[in-house]
């Protein structure tokens, strides 16, 4: 019997949250291209998206905010070979914190697939802005508005290196498009964007 990438199906996010959707499409897509659990790391640092590593059946590996893509970068360098598969879950938070970590793994290619949780806030600490935050946006630091323009985080990673990089909607069934941007070679980049519901 063939065991699955999630070993629960009570996930620990809030009703509505993106993080779920993307977690459960995750193990759908890794189970479309035939990876089993332990053929698997993914790596999580701080922030609501982190709370899924007891949820794997997979390797996992937690760090601190915004450093998973340093550890997914190490982890690959030391496992090229081995035929494993390293993806990086992040947030924007993360993200923001860790932007040089993501550019030098997107700029060396290194065979790694990272997955931007952007919920455009920091959800885990009472919703500030973050650097993925759009202008206009409203969060608990930016009660009129955030008055900068995010960062975009696609662009950079394109123009950093990375073999494959997409920006998807976190509605519906995004298992295909995880799929793709997990059997790219080299390092890719997928930036969800979804909606914190607290």
């Amino acid at each position: 019997m063939k065991k699955e990438i999630l070993n629960t199906d009570a996930l620990p996010y809030c009703k509505g949250c993106g993080h779920d959707l993307i977690a459960r499409h995750t193990s759908r897509a890794l189970d479309k291209l035939g990876y089993a659990p332990l053929d698997v790391i993914i790596v999580t640092d701080i922030g609501c998206h982190g709370i899924i590593d007891k949820c794997l059946n997979t390797h996992t590996v937690h760090g601190l905010h915004g450093r998973s893509s340093a550890l997914g970068a190490g982890i690959s360098i030391g496992i090229e070979k081995s035929g494993k598969k390293v993806i990086v879950f992040i947030g924007d938070g993360g993200a923001t914190i860790g932007l040089q970590h993501i550019l030098e793994a997107a700029r060396l290619n290194l065979n790694m697939t990272v997955v931007v949780h952007n919920n455009m806030l920091y959800g885990m600490t009472g919703g500030q802005t973050s650097g993925l935050t759009p202008s206009g946006f409203r969060t608990t630091t930016s009660a009129e508005g955030n008055p900068f323009a995010g960062y975009d985080l696609c662009s950079l990673a394109h123009t950093a290196g990375a073999s494959y990089v997409s920006r998807i909607m976190g509605i519906g069934d995004i298992s295909d498009k995880l799929a793709a941007a997990i059997q790219s070679k080299g390092f890719a980049l997928t930036e969800i964007l979804e909606i914190c519901p607290s």
